[in-house]
């Protein structure tokens, strides 16, 4: 029975184990290597150029909003109300330029973002193809991003996504019937 076993584990382990290849798992710092990458450092200094240049612009913009506050404040009584009136409607649309400024320079769609994009979009994507092209010269199943626990690299055997989309309208056609 010992024997029965012992020649049952051995198959078990030829038919289960022995054609497995191991995968390759590898792993990148990204932020490292931005921040070590030189053409990466120098385009951030040049993003910070421009946004302090923006920052200043916007700075001087309340500081002539707050001015005009104060002109307002401190002259109200001598004021006619007509002429008062149209220096706070000058504040008032003041105001909106600032915002507006903001929004347009600083914004989440604003100048400074779409430079920022313009201007690294390429240095990501020359650091990616160079991480998909190690990966393919030594072999890498995957490759993982350290800094944020993305997947830099896989190779396309692993991609699952046609299957899903197959699955998934397969399952769109049946039920519209």
């Amino acid at each position: 029975m010992r024997s029965y076993m012992s020649v049952l584990a051995v198959i078990l382990v030829a038919v289960f184990v022995l054609p497995l290849k191991a995968q390759k798992f590898a792993y990148v710092e990204s932020q490292r290597i931005l921040n070590e990458y030189q053409e990466y450092q120098d385009v951030q200094k040049q993003l910070e150029q421009l946004r302090n240049k923006y920052d200043a612009e916007y700075q001087q913009m309340v500081k002539e909003y707050n001015a005009l506050l104060e002109e307002i404040d401190s002259q109200s009584l001598l004021l006619s109300p007509e002429k008062k009136q149209q220096k706070m409607q000058a504040a008032q649309d003041k105001a909106m330029q600032i915002e507006q400024y903001k929004y347009e320079k600083l914004g989440p769609e604003g100048e400074f973002y779409k430079k920022s994009m313009e201007l690294t979009r390429p240095i990501i994507d020359k650091i990616n193809k160079l991480i998909a092209k190690i990966g393919e010269e030594e072999g890498y199943d995957f490759i993982f991003d350290a800094s944020s626990g993305a997947l830099v690299h896989a190779l396309p055997k692993y991609d699952l996504t046609d299957r899903v989309l197959e699955e998934l309208n397969r399952g769109v056609s049946t039920s519209k019937k």
